[in-house]
């Protein structure tokens, strides 16, 4: 989840850290009504999303370095075009959309669940993932 919020394996370190460690002071405040690892998301997804607005924009990978080198031929060239292209269109998406995805299509949470987790209205989730969903789409074609 912290990578899905700020694409970076360092910073996801960081975050993970960080994340374990308020939710190991917090374990005391733990009462059961959700699943811990609803719980634990919760505290995962609330840290990458502080840390990200605190570390402001992320960069960008660059495709047209990647599409001007000569030695990159055939479909091993492409299949990786392709996945940065996905990955730039990932990074399009806010990290609020790409995590209510990423929970949703990704690890199988229904929107209830993910709602718990995020913090959120049922409706709002619903509306991050139909709104990631069209930029992937829209992408596709």
């Amino acid at each position: 989840m912290a990578w899905a919020v700020v694409r970076d394996p360092n910073r996801t370190d960081d975050i993970m850290q960080a994340a374990y460690e308020k939710a190991f002071r917090a374990l005391s405040t733990f009462d059961g009504r959700s699943q811990f690892s609803t719980w634990l998301h919760s505290i995962v997804y609330r840290t990458a999303i502080d840390h990200s607005r605190y570390e402001g924009r992320r960069r960008h990978d660059d495709l047209d370095s990647l599409r001007n080198q000569g030695n990159d031929t055939g479909d091993a060239a492409s299949a990786s075009i392709g996945r940065m292209e996905m990955e730039s269109v990932m990074e399009q998406l806010a990290p609020e959309e790409r995590v209510a995805l990423m929970l949703v299509a990704g690890w199988g949470y229904s929107y209830d669940e993910v709602a718990e987790i995020l913090g959120e209205a049922r409706g709002t989730v619903a509306s991050r993932v139909s709104r990631a969903r069209s930029r992937l789409e829209r992408w596709q074609a």
